[in-house]
């Protein structure tokens, strides 16, 4: 019995010491600059300019519906709670705690008067992001603090200034006070909408007393809800380089050559849903009560499990995933093969009910409650990848940068055509566009573009540049016209049980590791090499969606040898690499009966210069070439297929076989080949094999 107890005690010494020292080192669950964990205050003014010297400057001289001039704005109540409730109607208090799981309460008040701020008194008027000392300033002429609700400076200073990046937070009050976060909202100033910006600083002395943090917004339109959240989300996560799900920017360094849609607490205008994501969660510390992993699903038991797997080495089987919103369920897939000195990538899932039907007000696509056009949110399976940017703990917990997930939308990937007319559109702020092609032959799950993401305009100076993109809006797809605001969320993202519930290596979009290229104004940081992920690899794991329970759980299966191709699929990419299944004596890849695998030249680029022109046309991607690892083996049955075109090649290294059916199609164009290196094989229909090396389109390297 004493061994026993040494053992057990042994082993709580050992659990102890692993635990990050979270006091001293900077860890992301503590916040950036504030705390995102427990109850804090905001004070909010709001304003208006009045430009009594310049009148031509005024954006918006008569006011508007929402917010007449002269008085406060319609929407002034319906931003924050300013107590603790037991059910919140203030959309940022709600979203907050939605997002948090309780454990994040942002209440607020308002001065109840709007402040005038007039151009001949104020010379600094011009500085949009300055008005925040303005209002101050302005404020302070009515003598003192007068809120909607009658608070007081005590109850807006319940967290100590001075809270440093990453390290715990110290609740309670200053001495003197200092408002926690001061928030000023301008309906005409030069932030004009959906603008503005914060800092941990102060305005300046509010009726007497400074603040440890401040934010400003324009509010022209409507309720300024999308940058509110966003910039406040800043003091919360980080800097600029934390810009994800909508919310970058062409100026910031970025993981692709992409900017990118999908949904975040850290997106923004270009959202698709307007709820965080998992990631966001996990950095931050969000958890339900009584969680015992840091990411969680459930079994088939429905006991919990942990969500943060890797398939490869069998973490595989039937997982449960009740609504996100609700209870934080998700799953985090380890994406196999990638080189140590590689960025690490991961497949993140997320069972996303709606909010009819679990009430969470942001699980909605951006613009789905005001325009019938748009195809609303279905519940199901949303999925998208996670590169780089898994340092919660440590000295470098700030750094890194933007653009760090990528969504994969069940609707695939594509290579994307401008078709070079301009028409109408009338989904969304209807003016002229230029529509653009996909189809069933464009597809390219491997290095395609997708809904969510902004494509980069040709170039007609040899480099792309980010900036240079233009909006997705009407999609000819196999000629017919889609104009539904897809890029802003659509149905046909999601994973359902009743539409496309597979996610693998033969599906579109793929389970495969994304292609990489950091890059900032157009040049490529790393020259495409290490860090960045070059080099696609086929890893065999699958996420299908089984069932859909009438609660709105689904029900789906993880596995790591699913590589059975049945339908037609194109692989494009400068390098990809097929690796031997982690069972042995299994194929690598099947080609079923009916089925045709085409390596194909990436129309969607996968560099930003050296543009080459062939086969009448400038790629901004080299030639693919496929690579079958040694001891692995691909067959193909009768009446499947094999292409080769645009210069494709596919290496059979030493030890590997390609093994096709006597009755299977082989096409290898002309200015494609396959190479056998030493002791390969390739096995088909002995005369395609014969004529092919007769042409040079099959050859042998030693």
């Amino acid at each position: 019995m004493r061994w026993v107890s040494l053992t057990i005690a042994l082993l709580v010494a050992l659990t102890t010491a692993a635990q990050p020292d979270t006091v001293n080192v900077p860890n992301s669950t503590n916040g950036w600059y504030l705390s995102p964990h427990g109850t804090i205050r905001v004070l909010v003014l709001f304003c208006e300019l009045e430009y009594d010297k310049n009148p031509a400057r005024d954006p918006q001289p008569d006011g508007a519906s929402h917010w007449r001039k002269g008085q406060l704005p319609n929407w002034r109540d319906e931003l924050f709670d300013p107590q603790p409730a037991a059910a919140y109607l203030g959309q940022i208090t709600r979203y907050y705690h939605d997002m948090s799981l309780g454990r994040y309460t942002v209440l607020g008040d308002y001065i109840d008067t709007i402040l005038t701020i007039r151009e001949s008194e104020h010379p600094g008027l011009g500085n949009a992001h300055g008005i925040g000392a303005l209002a101050v300033k302005e404020a302070n002429e009515l003598g003192a603090l007068r809120t909607r609700h009658r608070l007081a400076i005590a109850d807006f200073d319940l967290w100590q200034r001075g809270g440093k990046p990453g390290l715990p937070k110290r609740p309670g009050p200053d001495s003197p006070h200092s408002y926690d976060h001061v928030m000023v909202i301008a309906r005409n100033s030069g932030l004009t909408h959906n603008q503005g910006s914060t800092d941990p600083g102060s305005p300046g002395k509010l009726f007497g007393f400074e603040s440890d943090s401040q934010s400003r917004f324009g509010g022209m339109y409507a309720l300024p809800y999308e940058i509110l959240q966003h910039e406040f989300n800043h003091l919360l996560f980080g800097g600029n380089n934390f810009h994800a799900g909508g919310g970058n920017a062409s100026q910031f360094a970025s993981y692709f050559p992409w900017l990118q849609g999908g949904w975040s607490m850290m997106g923004g205008s270009n959202s698709a849903l307007l709820t965080g994501n998992a990631w966001d969660r996990d950095r931050l510390g969000w958890a339900p009560d009584g969680a015992a992993h840091r990411i969680r699903a459930r079994g088939a038991d429905g006991w919990e499990v942990n969500g943060d797997i890797d398939p490869y080495n069998g973490d595989t089987g039937v997982f449960v995933l009740r609504d996100f919103m609700t209870t934080g369920d998700a799953l985090r897939i380890r994406l196999p093969f990638l080189g140590d000195d590689e960025f690490p990538q991961w497949i993140w899932l997320e069972n996303h009910q709606g909010h009819k039907r679990n009430g969470v007000l942001s699980d909605q696509f951006h613009y789905e409650s005001v325009a019938e056009c748009t195809a609303p949110l279905v519940p199901g399976l949303f999925a998208y990848v996670q590169v780089d940017r898994d340092n919660r703990y440590g000295r470098d917990v700030y750094g890194q940068h933007s653009d760090y997930l990528r969504a994969l939308c069940a609707s695939g990937h594509h290579d994307y055509e401008l078709r070079g007319d301009t028409v109408p559109f009338e989904c969304l702020w209807p003016k002229p566009t230029t529509p653009y092609k996909v189809g069933r032959a464009s597809a390219n799950p491997l290095t395609g573009q997708q809904d969510l993401e902004l494509p980069l305009t040709p170039s007609s100076q040899g480099r792309l540049d980010r900036g240079k993109h233009y909006v997705p809006r009407i999609e000819m797809r196999d000629g017919q016209r889609i104009d539904q605001g897809h890029f802003f969320g659509h149905s046909r993202q999601v994973f359902t049980p009743q539409g496309n519930r597979k996610l693998g290596m033969c599906t579109n979009p793929s389970t495969a590791n994304m292609v990489t290229l950091l890059n900032q104004g157009g040049n490529a940081v790393n020259r495409a090499a290490p860090p960045d992920n070059r080099v696609v690899h086929l890893n065999g794991i699958a996420a299908e969606v089984l069932e859909q329970r009438e609660g709105g759980d689904l029900v789906v299966r993880i596995t790591n040898d699913d590589r059975r191709l049945s339908n037609t699929l194109r692989w494009c990419a400068d390098s990809i690499v097929l690796h031997h299944p982690p069972h042995q004596g299994r194929p690598a890849l099947v080609l079923e009966k009916g089925s045709e695998l085409i390596l194909d030249r990436s129309g969607t680029p996968t560099r930003l210069d050296r543009p080459e022109r062939a086969g009448g046309r400038t790629w901004y991607a080299s030639p693919t070439r496929l690579v079958i690892s040694p001891g692995a083996h691909v067959t193909g049955a009768a009446r499947s297929a094999l292409t080769l075109r645009n210069g494709s090649e596919l290496h059979v290294l030493p030890g590997a076989r390609l093994e096709l059916h006597r009755k299977a199609r082989l096409t290898v164009e002309r200015d494609s080949r396959i190479v056998l290196h030493g002791s390969a094989e390739a096995k088909a229909r002995p005369r395609a094999l014969r004529k092919l090396r007769k042409q040079g389109r099959l050859v042998t390297a030693q």
